[in-house]
């Protein structure tokens, strides 16, 4: 196959999937990862509408938030995993801590086996799924608590006024949280006003505030204001090294890891 027909071919599947991924790319043309990468980079150079993201591209216009949440729970899923296990590890025995419903948030139940003594606060079914299928047959010294709310069925999480202002009787020492858009002119913010009202919330009743961000959301807004940067105390990526990262915290107090 021409270079050009295969570049085509996955421009062609960028525009349909929204998003693909070197590993599969390499396997199904057989061809180098590096061979790829060279493909993206080139397609991305030209098209303006598809950014470079952890191990592949996608396509910068596509919304993936309204898709159903197990769909998103497989975008970035190796990326995902890694920041998941990253941010249990700034975890000590005894914290406790607010989950969101962000789809890496889940994936940081099975890294709590080895902590103790944990106070669970989270909006997000999926949490909740993953724990009880996780610690059901596991001695565990955690405790988990779930606030109510209108449940969306899209996101599997409870979000809105009532949600907020349960959220607001707790008290936390580390929030975890997932944003859509990353800047550093608007800070972060979100596509959806509820979520966002959920986030602002539990940042403001934590004393330490953990974003785990896929790179997608780098130098990207979107329509809501969640916060200032100001308030971000750590932001767990799989590249530290990142050179939208390395600007963001020239002028503020932000720990990256």
């Amino acid at each position: 196959m021409l270079m050009e027909e295969r570049r085509q071919l996955i421009l062609d599947e960028i525009n349909i999937k929204n998003i693909v991924y070197v590993k599969e790319l390499a396997k199904r043309y057989s061809v180098t990862m590096e061979t790829i990468r060279k493909d993206l980079e080139d397609i991305i150079n030209e098209n303006s509408e598809i950014r470079k993201v952890y191990g592949g591209a996608l396509k910068s216009s596509s919304n993936i938030v309204d898709e159903s949440y197990s769909l998103r729970n497989e975008l970035f899923s190796n990326e995902k995993n890694i920041l998941a296990k990253k941010g249990v590890s700034l975890i000590n025995d005894g914290d406790s801590i607010f989950l969101d419903a962000g789809t890496t948030i889940s994936k940081m139940i099975p890294y709590l086996k080895n902590k103790k003594n944990l106070k669970i606060v989270t909006v997000s079914l999926s949490v909740i799924n993953e724990f009880v299928n996780f610690f059901n047959s596991i001695d565990h010294t955690h405790s988990i608590f779930l606030i109510g709310g209108e449940v969306k069925l899209n996101l599997l999480s409870t979000s809105g006024v009532k949600t907020s202002l349960d959220i607001s009787n707790y008290f936390f020492d580390k929030a975890f949280l997932t944003l859509d858009g990353l800047s550093l002119k608007n800070g972060v913010t979100s596509h959806n006003h509820d979520e966002a009202l959920v986030t602002k919330t539990a940042l403001n009743h934590s004393l330490e505030n953990i974003f785990l961000v896929t790179d997608e959301k780098f130098d990207t807004s979107k329509f809501y204001k969640v916060c200032d940067l100001n308030q971000i105390n750590f932001i767990v990526s799989v590249n530290p090294e990142n050179n939208f990262l390395k600007n963001l915290v020239k002028n503020f107090n932000i720990n990256l890891y």
